[in-house]
């Protein structure tokens, strides 16, 4: 494996088929520059007494609250994760596959990459809880694994993408709407019904299957039957509804998690994220034509594929970049100029934060290339044990199935945990989440287990 290779944009350009639907590639690309752009953006740390205090900008501010409507479209990767998943199930079994050996084949091109980020950030988590003072390191330790939520949501969705079948326009709506519906229900319950917290975490299930079966809608063209007049319709009702729950509460206006709220659309997902979804795919259907023009000029596809080859390592380690920078550059004493509110929430302190904010920005931008161009084979180079064909019998095919679904519910679960639990204190400290004692080793344990069940499942031999 050749160290430092450039991603091979060019030769993936010259490869794409001519059938190939870049309007969901592009999806993916623009949505991951965004959640990347986003959190550096949206990252605001005081430094009291040498102790990091983490903050948003957005919370600063929070008119600019509402602008999370329009940049919050993390749903169209599941969007185009589900119109990727659509197509990949029906050429696997118009071969004859199975569904253990698509599962594992899925699972194998997401988890290949977080395998080599979670070995890392484990023994660097290890040193930095044995060097380090607690109160300073665990802020920041808690950061690098809270982004796993979507390894876990995604692939759980991906699981169900057999019962996502070809339809009617009609019966796809009804579809739609029942699954908005079961999300409205596990938000009443937590908010009205008294029902635990820890109900909302079916959310994280619920709420992305929304767009991944719409993206299903898309790869099977039932997307495309639809009429213009009705999305635009439903692109005005969907933001009726999600501003007359925001008005009435208790959902936020943010669609992004914020400091110190005691209700998110983001963690566990509501009914808002899943509305906001549906909104969101309407939009790209009415715009895909022109893009998809657009996207046949090579100067544009070309990045597209680049971010697309490096999508999963771009989305991993942009966090602990942005994490080191950070504190290297408290440790230059060359931080952005902070203060704390009243509530002791970090705020930007004058126009220095903004002339600051451009070094900062370029460092950071440098230095997540720098990474990326480094770690991105390893999205394609075999693992050891991973790729390696098991030596023992392959599984009835009803046998492999079961077992292939309970190591994705494994992964979900496990790495929903690491989530909320980061890798400050690892491996011994134990997190209170929705009244859940949790722990990130035992969930790592359990995460290499549950991988282990799905190769064993569906690998070939």
């Amino acid at each position: 494996m050749r160290v430092f290779a450039p991603v091979p944009a060019q030769r993936a350009v010259e490869a794409t088929p001519r059938d190939r639907d870049r309007v969901v590639d592009a999806a993916r690309a623009v949505s991951l520059v965004v959640v990347v752009a986003g959190h550096s953006i949206m990252a605001v740390v005081a430094w009291p007494d040498g102790v990091p205090v983490l903050g948003n900008l957005l919370a600063a501010y929070p008119w600019t609250q509402a602008l999370t409507w329009v940049l919050q479209i993390m749903p169209l990767f599941f969007v185009a994760g589900g119109a990727a998943n659509a197509l990949s199930w029906e050429r696997h079994r118009s071969r004859g596959g199975d569904y253990a050996s698509w599962l594992w084949a899925r699972a194998d091109r997401l988890l290949r990459p977080a395998w080599v980020y979670l070995a890392v950030m484990a023994v660097v988590a290890s040193f930095v809880t044995l060097l380090a003072p607690a109160r300073v390191a665990e802020p920041l330790m808690f950061l690098v694994t809270q982004l796993l939520w979507f390894l876990g949501a995604y692939l759980l969705v991906t699981a169900l993408t057999p019962l996502f079948r070809r339809t009617t326009p009609g019966r796809a709506l009804l579809v739609t709407v029942g699954l908005l519906a079961l999300v409205a229900l596990v938000d009443a319950a937590r908010f009205f019904w008294g029902f635990p917290d820890a109900l909302g975490l079916l959310n994280f299930v619920l709420v992305w299957a929304v767009p991944a079966y719409l993206g299903s809608l898309r790869a099977h063209g039932t997307a495309a039957a639809f009429p213009r007049w009705s999305l635009v319709l439903a692109v005005v009702g969907a933001v009726a509804v999600d501003s007359a729950l925001i008005y009435l509460g208790p959902w936020p206006v943010s669609l992004v998690g914020m400091p110190g709220e005691a209700v998110s659309n983001m963690a566990p997902p509501t009914v808002v994220l899943a509305i906001h979804s549906f909104a969101l795919f309407c939009i790209l259907t009415l715009v895909s034509a022109p893009l998809a023009r657009l996207l046949e000029r090579p100067a544009v596809w070309r990045p597209v594929t680049a971010v697309n080859l490096a999508a999963m390592t771009l989305y991993l380690w942009h966090l602990p970049v942005l994490v080191a920078v950070t504190t290297l550059g408290h440790a230059l004493h060359l931080e952005r100029p902070v203060a704390l509110d009243g509530n002791g929430w970090p705020v930007p302190d004058g126009w220095g934060y903004a002339l600051g904010s451009l070094v900062f920005w370029t460092v950071y931008g440098v230095a997540v290339w720098a990474v990326v161009r480094l770690m991105w084979p390893f999205e394609h180079a075999p693992l050891w044990w991973w790729d390696a064909p098991p030596r023992t019998t392959a599984p009835a095919p009803t046998t492999a199935a079961w077992v292939a679904a309970v190591g994705t519910a494994g992964v979900g679960v496990s790495t929903l945990v690491l989530s909320a639990t980061g890798l400050a204190g690892f491996p011994g400290k134990v997190v209170d989440y929705a009244g859940l004692p949790l722990n990130a080793a035992a969930a790592l344990a359990v995460l290499v287990g549950s991988g282990a069940l799905i190769r064993w499942a569906g690998s070939p031999r």
